[in-house]
């Protein structure tokens, strides 16, 4: 193994994804509105319910340099949330978008931080 490839095997690994999850607290009171009776039943019927649409990052952190062992460490978005479950792949992926840059923003904040002890 050269000196580069061991330097690239002791760097962190970040995989972004895309989570969608129900969302258990929806506030679905809209739906009781005039003009939206329809939409209202297929609620009902759980034609649809509602998620939320966040970005993680996965990121696989070195510990054991000679044996290429990883800790694994989760960071979400805040997500977005009451979203319609059939509002279609577009709408989930410009969601997606929007809450991977808020992510990078967090992650670009770990790079000068305070260690605050108790």
């Amino acid at each position: 193994m050269t000196k580069r490839q061991t330097s690239k095997s002791t760097r962190a690994q970040v995989l972004i994804l895309r989570e969608i999850v129900e969302d258990e607290t929806p506030d679905a009171s809209y739906l009781e509105q005039e003009g939206f009776e329809k939409r209202r039943g297929e609620y009902n019927r759980g034609d649809f319910s509602f998620v939320g649409v966040r970005a993680v990052a996965e990121i696989h952190m070195p510990m054991d340099r000679k044996r290429a062992v990883f800790i694994t460490s989760r960071i979400r978005s805040p997500g977005v949330w009451g979203i319609e479950s059939d509002s279609g792949e577009d709408y989930f992926n410009q969601v997606f978008e929007d809450e991977t840059e808020i992510l990078m923003t967090m992650l670009n904040s770990l790079r000068n931080y305070k260690l605050i002890k108790e």
